[in-house]
């Protein structure tokens, strides 16, 4: 290997007295030695460090050396595994696939962490909340199933306790559930609430639709310690209700028990590190959720890393643009295991189908539409104020068309107004918009590039977005994770990852194939090789969470993120891409998953969360 460097750092105080190819023997005392922690050797080990927009992945070597968590060098067997000295943990892949770690762009951790701990703790779900269902299959069943259920369960339930009850939803995220529409078209106002839940803050939810009675809007005022805005009192509480179904539990319940808080987050992140992904990017819901984070890290008990955006100024705060213009650009502050990538914008509009666009469709459909960065409104000042600071956004929702182009028209107007941005400080910032649901618009994407924006999108959008295209157009199929136009276009995208950890490759194929769940074809010319799938899920994402120079790729001293695949993803059948999964996960230098089956050929012991594969894998919202 002409620029092979492994000699590089191999003795304290550059001694370099070290067993190479005619294995000599180390002349210095051993205690000023330092040989690799770990030494990887009979791998095919892909490295993706080309991160173009082509099909090459880059540097392909058989062994790898780790010291202090990490990348010491790479190479061939024989150039490697000299360096290995008596305490280094070699590890023969015989062959096995190993990539870097994946990097997921967008993903709810924590909260699944929180719905999964409520769901195995039953009797801690009764005390936090009381949570019911109502069933029907039109309005009228609906509405007369939630006061039937409301007053045969609400005297059981202690007053000012919260209630949730659910209303049915399509299971595929689509929003064509009965529930949705019934709580986008408002089938039951407040007033009918409060007679029916007097005592108890209500919040009835099918996702993206939620009713609240005014219990549950005096009970957000006290846990946020806010009069709200008009907007929000009069809409937004209902409009935001997931953020409040997620956050509130934490807020009010959890308050203070940082201690069993982190403990449920961390029991998460370890199955998403099985699940291969070393490092993962969103919001946060809940003020102590981060102060969860923050005890993980302080105790050195994070197993993957979190990259996240700062929401709270802008959660139940008609205060934000104030809020945001003394915070300061903390883009990048913290360090490798938690760090900020900038403010978030949350949802600036919803799903489907309340989602933002520019389409021209019937009255009564558009009424559903939800624009949160409408003139005026308290979300969309918050953001201005930041942009006009000179903070980097990260938009962690955005749907529609419109609300792309609302945002991208704020960052045009702190360019032209606020002094100290320009286009270059935007470009630097590489600010971002989460989930390509039904955009970019063909139109849209040179402005993208022209600021300089990285876009995340999920192949779950072609099963959520296609049911709606009777309603906006068979044309607009080509808006829905146009992910090939937008690399063409010079726009680089990330893929994010909403469903279960083990459906985590299976979601890929979609980008590959653009046929969705139902079997459905949509757009299929926005389909993408395997190559770069893996670029949107390694290197790339880096680059979207500031962290490439660390991150993403297995390069000489970046950090030593990696995982060894029961499969090689690149050469083996498209249809069987679904199937591959990790034998062993290692982050930081250490290995914090190893399946039973390569435990049992490296004559070990399995660590960590061992996911069962066999269960359907789920989305999550």
């Amino acid at each position: 290997m002409a620029k092979f460097v492994a000699l590089y750092g191999c003795v304290v105080l550059s001694l370099c007295a070290v067993r190479v190819h005619a294995q000599k023997t180390v002349t210095v005392p051993e205690g000023i030695v330092t040989y690799p922690d770990l030494v990887l050797y009979n791998a095919n080990l892909v490295s993706m460090d080309d991160g173009g927009y082509n099909l090459k992945v880059g540097t392909v070597v058989q062994a790898m050396a780790v010291r202090d968590g990490r990348i010491l060098a790479l190479g061939k067997n024989d150039e490697i595994l000299p360096l290995a000295g008596p305490k280094t943990d070699k590890l023969d892949l015989k062959g096995k696939t190993v990539i870097p770690g994946i990097v997921d762009s967008h993903v709810h951790i924590h909260d699944n962490a929180l719905t999964q701990w409520l769901t195995e703790n039953p009797q801690e779900s009764r005390a936090a909340a009381a949570v019911f269902r109502a069933q029907g299959a039109s309005y009228e069943e609906l509405r007369h199933s939630v006061e039937t259920v409301l007053k045969e369960r609400l005297p059981g339930v202690e007053k000012g306790k919260w209630v949730f009850l659910n209303l049915p939803i399509a299971p595929d995220g689509s929003g064509k559930g009965i529930g949705t529409s019934f709580t986008l078209d408002r089938a039951m106002t407040r007033t009918d609430l409060d007679k029916l839940a007097p005592n108890h803050p209500l919040l009835v939810t099918a996702h993206p639709g939620y009713l609240v009675n005014t219990q549950a809007v005096e009970a957000v005022q006290r846990i946020y310690g806010f009069d709200p805005a008009d907007e929000i009192l009069e809409g937004g509480v209902a409009e935001q209700g997931v953020y409040y179904r997620r956050g509130v539990v934490i807020d009010s319940y959890l308050k203070g028990k940082r201690e069993l808080l982190a403990g449920i987050y961390q029991k998460e992140l370890d199955k998403w590190a099985a699940a291969g992904v070393t490092t993962f990017s969103s919001h946060i819901m809940g003020f102590d959720a981060f102060n969860a984070y923050v005890k993980l890290r302080r105790e050195n008990r994070m197993p993957i890393r979190f990259g996240y955006s700062h929401f709270a100024g802008l959660m139940v705060n008609p205060y934000s643009a104030s809020f945001y213009e003394r915070l300061g650009d903390m883009a990048g502050f913290g360090d490798d295991w938690l760090w900020q990538t900038g403010v978030g914008a949350g949802s600036i509009d919803s799903g489907p189908p309340a989602i933002c666009t520019s389409v021209d469709i019937p009255k009564e459909a558009k009424a559903r539409e939800v624009c949160r960065l409408d003139k005026g409104k308290a979300q969309g000042e918050g953001l201005y104020a930041a942009l006009a600071a000179g903070q980097r956004v990260a938009v962690g929702h955005s749907f529609g068309d419109k609300g792309a182009d609302q945002f991208m028209d704020m960052v045009e107007r702190a360019i032209a107004e606020a002094p100290g941005v320009t286009l270059e400080s935007v470009r630097a910032h590489r600010m971002s918009t989460d989930h390509c649901g039904l955009y970019p618009r063909p139109d849209q994407i040179p402005r993208l590039k022209k600021l300089g924006m990285m876009v995340s999108c999920g192949s779950n959008m072609l099963d959520r977005m296609e049911p709606w295209l009777d309603l906006y157009g068979r044309d607009k199929a080509k808006w829905i994770s146009p992910v090939k136009s937008l690399l063409d276009g010079g726009v680089k995208v990330v893929m994010e990852h909403e469903g279960s950890p083990t459906g985590l490759f299976a979601a890929m194929v979609p980008l590959m194939t653009r046929i969705n769940r139902q079997g459905i074809a949509v757009a299929p010319e926005e389909a993408v090789d395997r190559v770069i799938v893996m670029k949107m899920a390694t290197s790339w994402p880096a680059e979207f969470m500031l962290k490439e120079k660390v991150l993403g790729t297995l390069e000489r001293g970046k950090l030593a993120d990696f995982v060894v695949l029961n499969k090689d993803y690149f050469r083996i059948p498209m249809e069987e891409i679904a199937t591959v999964r990790p034998l062993a996960t290692v982050v930081n230098g250490r290995i914090v998953f190893l399946e039973s089956q390569l435990a049992s050929e490296l004559k070990r012991e399995p660590l960590g969360t061992q996911l069962d594969y066999s269960k359907k894998s789920d989305s999550m919202e």
